[in-house]
């Protein structure tokens, strides 16, 4: 399936004038027991417009392979063709899903951690499917996906699919416009032995330099249950400087394992010019299972082009 699509994306880049993109995350980070540089990702991204109807955005990922080594390595996240109708937008192929990017928007510093929902892999970012969105009235947007439910690095690996459902009212890019949202989204998937579904609403405000984002999303696989809960602030104290706080908590009712901690991480983002961000911050994690809490000094870098 990834190589039609790798193909049908060659034949659109022959036929459409596109444009060419990608950003850079680089760290470097201290704790009692290392001090590195790291290159966390590396993102190329081609996509423009084929007519007036139909677009299409590549995007090639280049992180850590955990499930090999620690070798960086190179794959294809997303290989995805919007066609616009009267009815509303639909997208085919390996498309980004519509779980996380209001809240990622609302927190608004991937380079520096990812959402909650991502970090805590509550969902994948993107999976093999279709789906369709749509403005209902002004400023209200529903969206609706039929994946796999693998995500975007396996292929798919039995009979059942996920259904992946999001309401948003209001500005969806607090990172780049001043404005306020709220919304809902609801995932359900079934197993040979068990369904899993997520729910998260969420919301943000930005306005006189001030951005705020809070999200609450609960995961259900089985008997199990996990929740989190997010809250963010970031405020512009000068021009090109900001402060900014993430607090998340997380816990489940799985007794014998306690998986539940609670993570801050805050700092300063300085915005240079040429598109390089510059973020020294400090984290700090508390586990629910007693064991000794975690204190990370990190200095991360965006570079955009």
């Amino acid at each position: 399936m990834k190589r039609i699509l790798l193909l049908v994306s060659i034949t659109g880049f022959m036929f459409a004038e596109g444009k060419i993109g990608g950003v850079t995350y680089f760290d470097y980070s201290n704790t009692e027991e290392t001090s590195e540089f790291n290159l966390k990702r590396q993102y190329f991204g081609y996509g423009g417009d084929v007519s007036d109807q139909v677009s299409f955005n590549i995007l090639f990922d280049v992180g850590r392979n955990d499930t090999i080594d620690t070798r960086l390595s190179a794959y294809l996240k997303k290989a995805q063709i919007n066609y616009k109708s009267s009815l509303g937008k639909f997208n085919f192929g390996l498309i980004g899903m519509n779980t996380y990017a209001v809240q990622e928007s609302n927190w608004g510093y991937r380079f520096i951690e990812k959402s909650a929902i991502d970090e805590n892999k509550f969902s994948s970012t993107a999976d093999l499917g279709v789906g369709f969105s749509r403005s209902l009235i002004d400023n209200l947007n529903l969206s609706l996906l039929f994946v796999n439910g693998e995500g975007f690095k396996k292929p798919q690996g039995d009979k059942y699919h996920k259904i992946a459902f999001n309401a948003t009212y209001g500005e969806s890019n607090l990172n780049k416009n001043d404005g306020y949202n709220g919304g809902l989204v609801y995932t359900t998937e079934n197993t040979d032995t068990t369904a899993a579904t997520m729910t998260s609403l969420f919301g943000g405000f930005a306005g006189m330099g001030l951005r705020l984002g809070g999200e609450y999303d609960m995961l259900t696989i089985g008997s199990v249950e996990s929740n989190i809960i997010s809250v963010s602030a970031n405020y512009a104290v000068r021009d090109k400087i900001d402060i900014f706080a993430r607090y998340d908590m997380v816990d489940d009712n799985d007794d014998a394992n306690k998986n539940g901690k609670n993570y801050l991480v805050a700092g300063i983002v300085l915005t240079c010019d040429g598109g390089i961000s510059v973020a020294p911050n400090m984290r700090n994690t508390s586990y629910e299972n007693g064991s000794e809490s975690e204190t990370e000094y990190k200095v991360n870098f965006q570079f955009k082009f």
